[in-house]
Order: C-alpha cells, then structure tokens, then sequence
C-alpha cells in the first residue's frame, strides 16, 4: 500500500529547506528582489566574455544564503543554463562570476551515459569553481576532434562553433 507518510514527509522536508534558503527558490525576472542583483549584472560587459543576454522568458531560481565564495545565486535555465555569483558590497550585490552552459546537438558516451556535446564559459573574480580568476576559462566536453584537439580553447575559436549550434550566425 506503500507508506504515504514518507511521501509528505520528503514534500515537507524539501517545503522547510526552501524556506531556509537551502533550496533556489523559483522568482520571476519581475521580482523586486532581483532589481540589486540585476543591477550588478549591468555593471559588468558580459558579452566580452561570451555570455549571453538573460532572456525574459528564462526560468529563474535563487540562492539567498551565503554559500562557499559566494553570498547569492542566481540559476538561469532556458536556451542555455548558467549559474551566475554575487558578493554583497556593503548595502549593494556585486557580479563576482558566471557559468554558462550551451548543449550542442551531438551526443557522446560518458559514465554517466550518453550526453549531449556541450561548451562551458566560465569566468571568476574569487575562487567558486576551481578555475583561473579574471580569465574565460572555456571547455568542451563531447566528441568533435578538432575541439577535443586545442590545447587552450578562446572565444574566437568557438564562436562558430556556439552560432552553428545555435543558428545566430
């Protein structure tokens, strides 16, 4: 008959950890809350470093609790999916690194199964992932030899690359 307190208990569970700010909670690009976080985005030329424009039709979470680097989150999930960082500065929020993420249309196998080719652009002003701070670090992860092949992957080489797979070029 299965054990229907188990299941209420998770939903709760999951209810109180969003309610702490464990869990992203879900906001619109409307929110009011976002317009500091926002602002910090505006302050940084993102596109030198080939992110792309936040689409108002994204879907948005956000970390509220200061985590390990960073003291919010947001989560960016649509054509592409990003994670972009701040750092409170004082009363005001300050950009402090992005991840984005685009999925290409070839497959590859992997350990954790079979998964689309993908490019990563990461850039950091304070230790959050691991990656050199204040350098677009770029990686690819998928089968294409000529990218598996560079030693160092920049923007110019894989601008082609992002406009075939994402039809704007």
């Amino acid at each position: 008959m299965g054990r229907p307190w188990a299941r209420l208990s998770a939903v709760a569970a999951i209810g109180v950890l969003s309610a702490c700010g464990f869990v992203p909670e879900r906001v619109s690009i409307d929110d009011p809350r976002l317009s500091p976080v926002l602002a910090a985005i505006q302050r940084v030329d993102r596109a030198a470093m080939g992110f792309t424009d936040i689409p108002r039709e994204a879907k948005l979470r956000m970390e509220w609790r200061p985590r390990a680097g960073y003291d919010a989150m947001l989560h960016v999930y649509g054509e592409t999916s990003r994670t972009i960082a701040f750092a409170r500065n004082g009363a005001a929020w300050e950009w402090i690194g992005e991840q984005e993420i685009f999925k290409g249309p070839g497959t590859y196998k992997s350990p954790d199964g079979v998964l689309n080719e993908s490019i990563t652009i990461t850039y950091e002003t304070r230790p959050i992932s691991g990656v050199p701070l204040r350098t677009v670090h770029i990686r690819y992860a998928g089968e294409d030899a000529e990218l598996m092949a560079a030693e160092h992957l920049t923007l110019q080489r894989i601008r082609p690359t992002l406009d075939r797979w994402t039809r704007r070029g």
